[in-house]
């Protein structure tokens, strides 16, 4: 991989933002900093925000900045990105789920009180901070800048280090397939949609699946329906998928989408491992997991 500032800028910058999340979390956990709805909302946007402005700002090696997705996409899309979003949410909680009976415990029993015991108590509130600002700054940083300015490196590294870094930055192994898997859907939408708004829209809908199976383990759990959830969850996956993939062949017949372009795959792997902020990244993951 060609490490020109901005590539390399690029790669550090998932590490500076877990160190900051990391940082907040143990200020919150100290009593440092008040539980508060507007400490959260603005953690959330601080911490993704001054990475997206350095990345919009700074310049690669030919004078050329990132391109930052920002376009409306096409009308004709909506009914692909519609399903694909559905699709995207459900495949994830499944990996998830998957990882919850590897690892023996369950990602959404502890939502809601981790969320009460940051001062969030109001529907609105949780809606804001689980699904809104999530969806919007953590899009926006991976898929609206961080993607264009690995991108001049070859699409598929570029897509692989992003979904790699999104899936680490949730600081879970019992949630770390689940945000790999929609990472690349993710990635995927924005690059041939060429906007960031689809991946957004695709977020949201996996936060608000998150949130509705984080009530179903807190209010249902006894009854054992979960087998049920996921049989169901199976079904409407595959059904999604199917409305999702004839979507998108109507579009590639119509010519309007951007084709992948998968390049070498040696440059690719190069790309994957040389990259010194996606290592520092994995050891402050692996300090997340087993220390904090």
């Amino acid at each position: 991989m060609k490490q020109d500032r901005l590539i390399l800028t690029a790669g550090f910058m998932p590490a500076a933002v877990m160190a900051l999340l990391l940082l907040a979390e143990n200020l919150l956990g100290q009593g440092v900093l008040p539980n508060h709805i507007l400490v959260l909302a603005a953690m959330e946007v601080g911490v993704y925000f001054l990475p997206i402005l350095l990345l919009r700002l700074l310049k690669d090696d030919e004078g050329k900045r990132a391109v930052f997705r920002c376009r409306h996409f096409k009308h004709r899309a909506v009914w692909f990105v519609l399903w694909m979003s559905l699709a995207a949410a459900l495949f994830a909680a499944l990996l998830n789920g998957a990882a919850s009976l590897l690892l023996k415990e369950n990602v959404y029993t502890d939502t809601f009180s981790q969320l009460t015991a940051y001062g969030v108590t109001e529907r609105w509130q949780t809606v804001l901070v689980v699904v809104i600002l999530p969806a919007v700054m953590e899009e926006l940083f991976f898929r609206g800048v961080m993607f264009s300015a690995l991108e001049r490196a070859g699409t598929l590294p570029a897509l692989l280090l992003t979904s790699a870094a999104f899936a680490m930055i949730h600081g879970d192994l019992g949630n770390l397939a689940g945000p790999f898997a929609a990472g690349m859907i993710y990635g995927y939408m924005a690059y041939i949609l060429d906007s960031v708004w689809p991946a957004v829209f695709a977020h949201m809908v996996n936060n608000s699946l998150h949130l509705f199976l984080a009530l179903a383990a807190r209010s249902y759990s006894v009854l054992g329906i979960w087998s049920y959830i996921v049989l169901i969850a199976l079904f409407c996956f595959c059904m999604f998928l199917a409305l999702a993939m004839r979507s998108l062949e109507k579009l590639i017949e119509r010519g309007r989408l951007r084709r992948l372009q998968y390049g070498d795959f040696g440059t690719t792997l190069s790309g994957i491992f040389v990259s010194p902020g996606m290592w520092l990244l994995l050891i402050l993951f692996l300090v997340r997991v087993l220390y904090w």
